[in-house]
């Protein structure tokens, strides 16, 4: 059954209107509904449409002006830096602090850097790992344990390359 059947059932007015009262009544929900979607619905799209060229026209302005700026920033970048040589710099921080290169056992296989030093305080592991980030190396990770021999510590310092 359509919604109309049951709308007709439900009210018995319907029923007792006449014809040209049914036409009037049908007629003047056809004019409501069709206003209401000229007014909400054409009229907007229509001013959508209407603003579409000058819009397109901003658009394109904004875009040619992004990338204008893009390709002078582009231009003044420098060019990029040589890469730390990491032995070399690991070598001149110990060097900096004055710890032995014979003691400190570096690793530069592959990606990673490394660092492993079985005796040193802890003042001068800081001021290491403190040298080694002016030279263009971040720690990553650094373990330090307590030597039961002495008053040293046991330091671990696995190192990364910063960009530029």
């Amino acid at each position: 059954m359509n919604a109309l059947a049951r709308l007709v059932e439900r009210n018995p007015w319907w029923q007792r209107a006449g014809r040209r009262e049914r036409v009037v009544l049908v007629a003047g929900v056809a004019i409501v509904a069709i206003a209401l979607l000229a007014t909400f619905v054409v009229t907007p799209l229509h001013d959508s449409l209407a603003q579409a060229p000058q819009q397109r026209a901003l658009r394109k302005a904004l875009l040619g002006q992004a990338q204008s700026r893009l390709a002078a920033i582009t231009a003044a970048k420098p060019a990029a830096a040589a890469p730390v040589d990491a032995r070399a710099a690991i070598e001149r921080a110990l060097d900096r602090q004055g710890i032995s290169r014979a003691d400190a056992t570096i690793d530069t296989a592959n990606a990673r850097i490394g660092v492993t030093l079985p005796a040193v305080r802890l003042a001068n592991a800081a001021a290491l790992m403190d040298s080694l980030a002016r030279d263009g190396l971040r720690v990553a990770s650094a373990t330090l344990a307590a030597r039961a021999d002495s008053a040293d510590l046991r330091a671990e310092i696995a190192l990364v390359r910063v960009a530029p």
